[in-house]
């Protein structure tokens, strides 16, 4: 990976593409909306590739997160909380849902490359409903 840095703007210069990395939300992503995409992009892909295997169709999956960040400690994020709700024909017990978490928790490079600083939890829903 490449980066180029202008001004307020670096430029991540990608396999798939330039993307456009700033504070200033006018001029590109925000490194914490980065942080987080990268959380989810791992954790749901790992979600619904776990899911197929269990032969569990998805019509989508849709996941909320929020976070609880320290203004003392450099706005270090200190919590993440990410909620999965996936749109399903087939629902699973709590217990399985439960697993499912553990497995993708335990298994995501990206949380496990920060779960020792950040305490990450993943709540999985199932709906019928889209």
């Amino acid at each position: 990976m490449n980066f180029t840095i202008e001004n307020e703007k670096i430029t991540g210069l990608l396999k798939f593409g330039n993307i456009p990395i700033s504070p200033n939300d006018e001029q590109g992503f925000r490194p914490y909306e980065l942080f987080i995409s990268s959380l989810v992009g791992c954790s749901g892909t790992l979600l619904s590739n776990i899911l197929q295997k269990k032969r569990i169709a998805t019509k989508s999956i849709e996941i909320k997160v929020d976070s609880v960040r320290n203004p003392a400690k450099a706005n270090r994020i200190e919590q993440i909380s990410i909620k999965a709700n996936v749109f399903s024909n087939k629902g699973l017990t709590e217990q399985q849902s439960n697993k499912l978490s553990e497995l993708v928790i335990g298994n995501c490079g990206m949380i496990q490359s920060v779960l020792g600083s950040i305490d990450i939890t993943l709540e999985i829903t199932f709906s019928t409903e889209i």
